[in-house]
């Protein structure tokens, strides 16, 4: 079910991006920070969390505009996710490649845009660490759902979205990734 989520996803992508071909289009790169913790019944299975991990965030985006008012923007970020263990320094370290595909739909208004952002995510596992030791047991991808809002000012964004991760973190266990993250860019093109 996974594998043909992530292919409707990048077929739609794919027909999107031909038809955007008389278009406009933005290229940009961004950057942040993200809150993240472990959700679902299992969790207290996993350890003692109820701290927040921050992590950092970053990539770049294309956005295919259709009109002043809908985009659809298919994104690259490098995202640190995980949790920490109340009372202590330890946190459990996930790092994912995510790739949302988002629709934007926005005011359309000149010097400062709103929008919101909506639609799935499709992340890869880089690293699972606990207190600095590889976790084996760690589900290999995720797929999410993304739902924020951005402002646009001139070729500057600034962003805030939630994602709750579809998929199980951990092999067995019912553990989501819930993920805040707050983001700066700017279009160069």
């Amino acid at each position: 079910m996974r594998l043909k989520a992530i292919l409707m996803g990048l077929i739609l992508a794919g027909v999107l991006a031909s038809q955007a071909s008389a278009q406009t289009f933005n290229l940009g790169l961004e950057a942040g920070a993200n809150l993240s913790n472990f959700i679902g019944s299992d969790v207290s299975q996993l350890g003692n969390f109820n701290s927040s991990k921050l992590g950092f965030v970053g990539g770049g985006f294309l956005s295919l505009n259709f009109g002043q008012m809908f985009a659809i923007r298919p994104e690259v970020l490098y995202e640190q996710k995980g949790n920490q263990y109340s009372g202590t320094t330890t946190t459990v370290e996930m790092d994912y490649i995510e790739v949302p595909v988002l629709l934007k739909i926005s005011t359309g208004l000149p010097v400062v845009n709103p929008a919101v952002l909506l639609g799935p995510s499709f992340s890869w596992n880089t690293l699972a660490q606990n207190g600095g030791k590889n976790i084996t047991n760690i589900n290999s991808s995720d797929v999410g759902l993304v739902g924020g809002l951005e402002f646009d000012i001139d070729k500057f964004l600034v962003s805030g979205r939630y994602e709750l991760g579809l998929d199980n973190v951990s092999t067995g266990k019912n553990v989501q990734n819930g993920t805040i993250t707050l983001l700066v860019g700017y279009s160069f093109l």
